[in-house]
């Protein structure tokens, strides 16, 4: 197993080196990722950096500060030898240490960072080659997705001396779907139309103070499953460019979930794909 070494210069200027012994590892401010941040520099997921077999690869997870590598935004990329890898005011070097324990950096690894990059415009090309061998288009990823939610709620169907006690049920509904959406990622979906009609519906009913509450809870929930979206499609891709089975088909069946009830070429493309690696899995364990 490869190991990570981490060299970080923080925003305030403090430096600290962090090993992490894994393939892969998860830079943000969230008490499960290997690199922790602080909550003002991160998103709780912002950046994932794994082993690959041409070198280090980093993938953006969040975009609010856009991760860099040496000072240029990225989505995916390798990371070049000796190159920083910058979130906000946060910079850090990253390098690999060998089995052994002796010291290998990247640079000792590939020094040569045209070769890298020839390396992986190689991979991505075998990769799109063998994914249209039948010529059908079937296993390529649509790029146009659909949205989670239609627009917004603006309207109470209630009667004014009923929308308040109406929208004030509808929001409770909607916290419990909230909070169980760790579970049912789905639930945090139906939750954000179920605050915007208990806005509506206070609103309607005089609540002033109901309806700020439950508009902004459905604003914060309408950005917070945007960015699990994007980050779940990142995910996708990436497992799949690396060809991580298990990873690609946990992403698929996360997304499949999310757009549970959508129809288009990108649900039926999850839908091929879940199917197939669920059954290459299935393969490999027998």
């Amino acid at each position: 197993m490869s190991i990570l070494r981490f060299q970080i210069q923080h925003s305030n200027g403090r430096q600290e080196v962090i090993t992490v012994e894994a393939e892969r590892a998860l830079v943000g401010s969230g008490a499960h990722c290997e690199i922790r941040l602080p909550l003002d520099q991160a998103a709780v997921e912002h950046v994932l950096v794994q082993v690959g077999a041409g070198g280090v690869f980093v993938q953006a997870l969040h975009f609010e500060p856009p991760p860099t590598i040496a000072g240029v935004p990225f989505t995916q990329a390798p990371l070049p030898p000796e190159a920083l890898l910058g979130i906000g005011a946060t910079q850090m070097l990253v390098t690999v240490v060998d089995e052994a324990g002796a010291g290998k950096s990247k640079k000792e690894q590939k020094s040569n960072p045209v070769m890298l990059f020839g390396g992986v415009i190689g991979i991505a090309a075998a990769l799109f080659f063998a994914m249209n061998q039948n010529g059908s288009g079937d296993d390529v990823m649509p790029e146009e997705v659909p949205t989670l939610w239609n627009p917004p709620v603006d309207t109470c169907e209630r009667a004014p001396v009923e929308a308040a006690a109406y929208a004030q049920q509808q929001k409770l509904l909607a916290d419990s779907k909230r909070e169980r959406r760790a579970f049912h990622v789905h639930d945090g979906i139906d939750a954000v139309p179920i605050y915007e009609s208990a806005a509506a519906c206070f609103k309607k009913g005089g609540d002033m103070n109901g309806y700020k509450d439950a508009s902004e809870a459905a604003k914060a929930l309408r950005t917070e499953m945007d960015d699990d979206y994007r980050t779940h499609r990142l995910r996708l891709r990436h497992a799949l460019d690396v060809n991580d089975s298990p990873d690609a088909y946990k992403e698929a069946r996360t997304l499949t979930e999310m757009l549970q009830g959508k129809q288009g070429p990108y649900v039926d493309y999850l839908t091929e794909t879940e199917r197939r690696l669920k059954n290459q899995l299935g393969r490999s364990a027998s």
